[in-house]
């Protein structure tokens, strides 16, 4: 099932147009006290000022909107995505495998050739910027294409990503990793990585490795890991390393790390690594809602956050995903695997709001792509379960916009509510520090690089 969508329709019509903001309580993104009563000035994609009413004078001729009573953020930033992922388990039959039905080759094709239709979940979900941490090469095309387009948000991507494992989902002429074998495999694929314009290098050491993919022994991963981060360096670009393991992530921040992809749960942090943290300036996506998605999967449990997912989905996507509670081969747990489960997830809130009392930058990625975690909506799953692991509203309100921009290496660019940045806004009808629910329940507007869309203008319709 395709679907169709009301902004596509207008997008080629749709430029940005200057427009005075205002009355609004702007929560700039960068922890600032709030700015009550306020003046936002908008004009040729960008923001021109913003202040309280006496700091922002408005030109003759622009136009106004009153906003009193609504609230200004920033656009989201998802920090972990991945495009060449669909969000449900026609892209990843590793996990679920339902080939006979969603043949590989055509789910990946389908998402290479329609990419529109996740931009514009993204748009709904109030995302403004993607960071896509790994995929195939075509998802590098997929910027140049968001950038031409009115209804697209900001896209950065590493392309494919180098791992221990020789993983099977390939394709026979594309690849979405890279094998981590030895020193030459990691300057080849480096070279070209940075050859092709990646906008980090990804290493993921969240598996084992085996004798038939091309194992890595434990005492060579620093060494492989430093000359990635060489390389990284060398091309002004982030070495992003995931692994779930503490130990690792240690010798990743030694080796160069400057972001640490999902949690490490094997053990609790400790201060060395707190401060190993801190020292490096390193950035830390703690990605909780996707091991809630592994266990629904397992179970075949899909829960609808309601209107947003009705609204934020297209037909095709929420249809399947919707399905999910009838495919059979459902598994229960067993007690062991529970126990394990809790504890892990325990671990992974204890290491979060250890590492957020010690002001380490927290940066919010849903893992969107992954069984379960959909492109757009995704990253309101990952707020909610974020604040229900304490993190307070307002400073997950910076990390997933100003941290969300520094992942991205755009925190010049985007990410605050300042002059000079590009205008990406959202307009809400409730304080997102009170409940960091309100940045999906009450979005009423998407501002998109100085293009203003109501919330029903970026909603699916049916075919």
């Amino acid at each position: 099932m395709e679907a169709q969508a009301s902004p596509l329709q207008i997008e080629a019509a749709t430029e940005p147009v200057p427009v005075a903001f205002l009355g609004a309580t702007v929560m700039d993104g960068t922890g600032s006290p709030p700015i009550d009563d306020s003046v936002v000035i908008t004009s040729e994609g960008r923001i021109q000022c913003v202040g309280r009413r006496e700091d922002c004078t408005v030109p003759p001729g622009i136009p106004t909107l009153d906003l009193s009573g609504y609230w200004i953020t920033p656009g989201l930033v998802d920090a972990h995505a991945h495009l060449s992922l669909s969000g449900w388990v026609d892209t990843r039959p590793d996990i679920l495998d339902l080939r006979a039905e969603f043949p590989y080759a055509a789910a990946v094709a389908r998402l290479r050739q329609t990419p529109h239709v996740i931009f514009q979940s993204y748009l709904c979900s109030g995302v403004t910027a993607v960071f896509d941490l790994g995929g195939f090469p075509w998802t590098w095309e997929l910027r140049e294409l968001a950038r031409s387009s009115a209804v697209a948000p900001t896209i950065s991507a590493v392309g494919p990503f180098l791992s221990l494992t020789d993983g099977w989902l390939q394709l026979p002429a594309e690849r979405r990793s890279l094998l981590l074998s030895d020193r030459d495999a990691v300057r080849s694929a480096a070279d070209y990585l940075i050859s092709s314009g990646a906008d980090g290098i990804k290493v993921d050491l969240s598996e084992p490795g085996d004798s038939a993919g091309g194992q890595v022994p434990r005492g060579w991963e620093d060494e492989l890991l430093e000359l990635a981060a060489r390389w990284a360096r060398s091309g002004g670009i982030p070495l992003v390393v995931r692994t779930p393991e503490v130990e690792r992530a240690r010798g990743a921040l030694l080796a160069g790390a400057s972001i640490l992809s999902r949690s490490v749960d094997d053990r609790e942090v400790d201060d060395g690594f707190v401060e190993l943290l801190r020292r490096r300036g390193a950035l830390y996506i703690p990605t909780l809602y996707v091991h809630e998605a592994a266990v629904g999967l397992r179970e075949r449990r899909w829960v609808e956050m309601e209107e947003l997912d009705t609204l934020c989905l297209d037909p095709g996507t929420l249809e399947w995903l919707r399905s999910t509670e009838v495919r059979p081969g459902r598994e229960a747990r067993t007690d062991q695997e529970v126990a394990r489960d809790q504890e892990r997830a325990r671990i992974r809130r204890e290491n979060l709001l250890r590492l957020h009392a010690a002001g380490i930058p927290l940066v919010v990625g849903s893992d969107a792509g992954e069984p379960l975690v959909p492109h757009g909506t995704g990253i309101h799953r990952e707020l909610r379960e974020l604040q229900e692991a304490g993190i307070p509203p307002e400073d997950l309100l910076v990390a997933a916009t100003l941290n969300g921009a520094r992942a991205l290496g755009l925190q010049e660019v985007l990410g605050t509510v300042e002059a000079g940045k590009v205008a990406d806004l959202l307009v809400l009808q409730e304080d997102p520090t009170l409940d960091v629910g309100a940045l999906h329940r009450s979005l009423r507007m998407v501002v998109r690089g100085g293009r203003v869309f109501g919330r029903d203008d970026l909603a699916f319709v049916g075919p």
